[in-house]
């Protein structure tokens, strides 16, 4: 915890420099940004936009009309868990016609048929007017290849290509290799180059003086609210990991109760949490809570775009038992990130480590604009958790 008061000095005394730096630094991240998005990685591009709106691409494919028919490939664990994520979300407008195993052992799960073998599944299409196909079977060779070189953290070093298949040759975002005449897709793609990152850290001083600017007369009235209505600093500033395990101060309006670890210890973010002040709720639900956070963007400390920062308790306890956690550590932690537009408050360390890998392994000017507009749609429709 700090005092209100040396940040709000801060904030108010760069108020009168921070215009027109801000409005050059925002002419020059445009043109930067423009030239680079120009030359930005297709495949890249492809994976950021098919990470926002994968729903759309089935929409079409079923012509917009109706529940779009699903068809899922695995009856196993990740297949009964992709069905229940369907069913708690009517608003997806999917309907799931029946699983496809090869070795079912039951006839049904929960009401949901198996209706057969995968060599069925051809004619299962035609039969059930199936729109689209969810592969949620047990890893492949090729997947538990990538894992093992993860774990020994050797993804990057050794290139894996593979013989191309007709799933490769339709998948988007195609890196092709060759030897000979004989074609070949590489299953791990090359880190972004340092114009890359130069963009990125322009983009990010650019636009994060942009927002103190504006930004800045709403936190001194936040901060004076939250001293009005709860006992206790209107900041909150807690120890996190940033980029190659550099841990830093993190900057956030209080939420909770002051004290609110004396009597539980670090605890994992919580949606139902009775700790959160009543304020707290509304700020949380508008993410107003982390607009200080573009100090610490600032700073250096983080980007806009980035894996979510973590403590350095939760991550010493990550690291050591969730294969490839480290890889979040390879990049600056972000106010947004894939896992926040598109996971769920209450999702588990591992289903936001695969959005984290996926924004790790595609970065993109594309990538990086698509998660900051879906985060203006989030605020706008008041979505945060």
């Amino acid at each position: 915890m700090v005092e209100t008061t040396p940040i709000l000095i801060w904030l108010m005394g760069a108020l009168p420099a921070v215009p027109a730096i801000a409005l050059a630094a925002l002419i020059l991240v445009a043109a930067v940004a423009s030239a680079l998005a120009v030359t930005a990685r297709a495949g890249a591009v492809r994976t950021g936009a098919r990470a926002f709106w994968p729903r759309a691409a089935s929409l079409e494919g079923a012509g917009g009309a109706g529940a779009t028919r699903v068809l899922i490939v695995g009856a196993g664990a990740r297949g009964r868990e992709l069905a229940q994520a369907l069913l708690r979300h009517p608003e997806l407008r999917c309907d799931i016609v029946g699983f496809v195993d090869d070795q079912p052992g039951t006839a049904s799960w929960d009401g949901i048929p198996i209706l057969g073998a995968t060599r069925d599944i051809g004619s299962l299409v035609t039969r059930h007017a199936v729109d689209e196909i969810i592969v949620a079977h047990a890893p492949s060779w090729h997947e538990m290849l990538i894992n093992q070189l993860v774990a020994a953290g050797q993804e990057e070093r050794v290139r894996v290509i593979c013989a191309l298949g007709m799933r490769d040759a339709m998948a988007p975002g195609l890196r092709l290799r060759h030897i000979a005449d004989i074609p070949l897709v590489a299953v791990n793609g090359e880190r972004p180059g340092a114009a890359f990152y130069l963009a990125k850290r322009i983009s990010d001083i650019g636009f994060s003086l942009a927002a103190l600017t504006i930004s800045a007369p709403l936190i001194a009235l936040l901060s004076l609210l939250v001293k009005a209505t709860s006992r206790g600093p209107a900041f909150f500033c807690q120890r996190r990991v940033g980029l190659r395990g550099k841990e830093f101060t993190i900057y956030k309006l209080r939420t909770m109760v002051a004290d609110a670890e004396r009597h539980t210890g670090p605890k994992l973010a919580d949606p139902y949490d009775e700790r959160v002040t009543p304020l707290g709720r509304i700020l949380r639900v508008t993410r107003l809570d982390e607009l200080p956070q573009f100090v610490n963007v600032l700073r250096g400390d983080m980007s806009v775009v980035g894996p979510r920062p973590e403590r350095p308790e939760f991550t010493r306890e990550f690291v050591d038992k969730v294969p490839g956690y480290a890889k979040r550590l390879t990049v600056k932690p972000g106010i947004t990130g894939l896992a926040q537009v598109r996971g769920g408050y209450d999702s588990d360390v591992y289903t936001k480590l695969k959005y984290d890998w996926v924004y790790v392994y595609h970065q993109s000017v594309g990538l990086d604009l698509r998660i900051m507009l879906h985060t203006v749609r989030v605020l706008l429709l008041c979505a945060g958790q």
